[in-house]
């Protein structure tokens, strides 16, 4: 899966569950694109049986697309865990955890997922489930 279909997919994600709905205007502004390219991009993702989508209606994301799109988030938070509690700022972890999430291999991914299991009480560790392999 690419960079950008795991962007997506996060957002429309993150949007679902924080407004309850995906529209491209809201999509468009939080990937920073423009509603135009959303729309040209929600079509492929479409055809892959991600999100259902038409003109005019707001974006859901398939069980299929949704499957992957949790596993997507989960693995952001648990990059952003990882490095908050090397005691980089929240901010920072923030940012660095959009773009690690996406190129990390699954090797690497899944040695951080130790880490943070053997370090952290059950109560405090991000979930972690199968991830998907992050390499495009």
């Amino acid at each position: 899966m690419s960079k950008r279909c795991e962007e997506y997919l996060e957002a429309i994600y993150i949007l679902e569950k924080k407004l309850g709905r995906a529209r491209i205007k809201d999509i468009a502004e939080k990937l920073s694109v423009k509603p135009s390219s959303v729309v040209e991009y929600l079509r492929r993702m479409c055809s892959n049986g991600l999100i259902d989508y038409k003109p005019g209606r707001e974006v859901k994301l398939t069980e299929k697309g949704f499957s992957e799109a949790e596993k997507i988030y989960e693995k952001h938070k648990l990059i952003k865990s990882f490095l908050v509690s090397l005691g980089v700022s929240e901010e920072t972890a923030e940012k660095d955890s959009c773009i690690m999430e996406h190129y990390l291999s699954r090797e690497t991914f899944e040695k951080i997922a130790e880490y943070i299991k053997r370090t952290r009480p059950a109560t405090s560790a991000p979930e972690v489930g199968n991830h998907s392999d992050c390499s495009s």
